[in-house]
């Protein structure tokens, strides 16, 4: 699901990636939590966020995305 969201603020010419961040689970980071800004992202691929430095995310990891002042998708948790 946030690979839809992603894809859609990237290409959609409503929305700027660029104004975007987003939380992903990082475990040994305070709360187990960092973020990234979007202008960080280099490209989306099949499983991965690919960032411009060479590192890569799992969609599966990411929990939030907010853009500006818009609160756009939050990963439902389980039961």
């Amino acid at each position: 699901m946030a690979k839809n969201v992603l894809d859609l603020l990237m290409w959609h010419p409503k929305w700027d990636i660029e104004e975007c961040v987003i939380s992903y689970v990082h475990r040994g980071a305070q709360r187990n939590l960092k973020t990234i800004n979007g202008s960080e992202i280099s490209r989306l691929e099949r499983g991965f966020i690919i960032l411009k430095d060479g590192r890569s995310i799992p969609y599966h990891r990411v929990v939030k995305i907010v853009c500006g002042d818009s609160f756009i998708w939050k990963k439902q948790e389980k039961g």
